[in-house]
């Protein structure tokens, strides 16, 4: 009963002086605001470069040759790089853990349709796996390891090529096509899998007004199949991109490759590997980002305190023009502790509503900053919005905190002012004037 009496108490002194608490409430507004609304700002930064990374995943590493001794540099020879044997003996050894990324551009192919109709494709190639399909597959599947090993004629094309070639509507999984390659071979292909042309990707390639059939589509095969067609070598390289199969922990695919490579390169006495993920360099960006709001923050917290410092001062002044009140109270009988109570229940409740409303406008500005965000990304680059995840997300962590800290300046700096009211004489109290 206490409680909600001393709650009353300070709601009816703040409506009583509605300018002056706003006044009162205003640093506190300010901060509270200015902190909310950078964290926000932060922490939708965070999370739409870990969304728009995501879209592209990030479960691969990179393993890049470096020199032991950079002031005895020496230039690498053939045997010093990462070699296909090397990375073939990865999958050997790991099975479906590592895929390597490995992928070349054979230029065009074309091939016609029923209706005689020339359509072209842009031949890339790859080394992949079934474990690691990405979101654009439709059915299916994609090319795989078995199928680079074997130099399989195997080919996985777009939805868009299957509306060019297939005008009966018929299921292009297990269908051959015709193709001729730039250097004019021509050879047979098996459509294993169809996955959807991102509609970025359309808009990136195609002029407004190109016919369907006139658009050029990529389509991929087995890169040791493009290899022997093509009479081409692939050359040992310094660095090998890795996609790893997220079924696993990362951290311990990450010590197991480690290993490998130390293994490989153990003998080399002028190179060894070095081996960094996505998942690692995104991390350090969002501890950068991280680093950097909570710097900002603590600089615009600074406002609290001043507005912790207005409080106080508003305080002392509301005892003072209640002095006699508080007289009339002590003779009344009322304990030191209960006066306290009032008046310290009183500030938190102008820090309190204070920093509800700069949580609010905090929120809002975070939001508004975002959404002008987007606006100006789409008006300068309407070709890559797509590609961009852009989040809106407040911090809950940071709308707790000044929640807290809110509660807490108003113990802080009332408790001072509520405790000079407590201490007051009841006598000395009836005869100010």
């Amino acid at each position: 009963m206490q409680l909600i009496e001393n709650l009353r108490l300070a709601l009816s002194a703040l409506a009583a002086n509605k300018m002056r608490s706003l006044l009162t409430m205003l640093g506190i507004i300010v901060g509270i605001s200015s902190v909310i609304m950078i964290t926000t700002i932060g922490t939708s930064i965070e999370k739409t470069l870990t969304k728009t990374f995501n879209q592209f995943g990030t479960n691969t590493f990179s393993v890049f040759i470096e020199p032991k001794d950079y002031d005895s540099y020496v230039k690498p020879k053939p045997e010093d790089f990462i070699s296909k044997e090397m990375l073939d003996e990865l999958i050997e050894e790991y099975g479906d853990r590592f895929m390597p990324v490995i992928g070349d551009s054979f230029g065009t192919a074309t091939t016609r349709n029923t209706n005689g109709e020339t359509i072209t494709l842009s031949i890339g190639s790859t080394i992949s796996d079934e474990d690691m399909v990405d979101n654009t597959h439709l059915r299916g599947r994609v090319i795989n390891y078995r199928d680079n090993k074997e130099t399989r004629h195997t080919i996985y094309v777009s939805d868009l090529f299957v509306k060019q070639y297939f005008k009966d509507g018929s299921d292009p999984i297990g269908q051959s096509i015709d193709l001729t390659l730039d250097s004019g071979i021509n050879v047979d292909f098996v459509i294993v899998g169809v996955y959807e042309l991102p509609e970025f990707f359309e808009k990136e390639l195609y002029s407004p007004g190109v016919k369907e059939i006139d658009k050029v589509t990529p389509a991929t095969v087995p890169h040791d199949t493009m290899l022997k067609l093509t009479h081409r070598e692939d050359p040992p390289k310094s660095y090998a991109t890795i996609t790893w199969n997220t079924d696993y922990d990362m951290k311990e695919l990450e010590a197991q490759l480690t290993d490998f490579f130390n293994k490989k390169y153990a003998a080399n006495p002028n190179f060894e590997p070095e081996i960094t993920s996505d998942q690692s360099q995104l991390k350090m960006i969002s501890a950068v980002i991280n680093i950097v709001t909570a710097a900002i923050s603590f600089i615009a917290a600074i406002s609290l305190i001043v507005g912790g410092v207005g409080v106080m001062n508003i305080m002392l002044v509301s005892i003072t023009e209640r002095t006699k009140e508080i007289g009339i109270r002590k003779a009344l009988g009322a304990p030191n502790k209960f006066i306290r109570l009032q008046f310290v229940t009183e500030a938190i409740m102008i820090c309190l509503i204070g920093g509800i409303i700069g949580i609010v406008l905090g929120i809002s500005g975070g939001m508004l900053v975002g959404f002008v965000a987007k606006q100006i990304v789409s008006a300068l680059y309407p070709d890559y919005i797509e590609l961009i995840a852009l989040t809106i997300q407040p911090s809950v962590i940071a709308i707790i905190i000044s929640v807290l800290f809110s509660i807490l300046t108003g113990v802080v700096f009332g408790y001072y002012p509520a405790n000079k009211a407590a201490k007051m004489d009841p006598i000395d109290a009836l005869r100010y004037d």
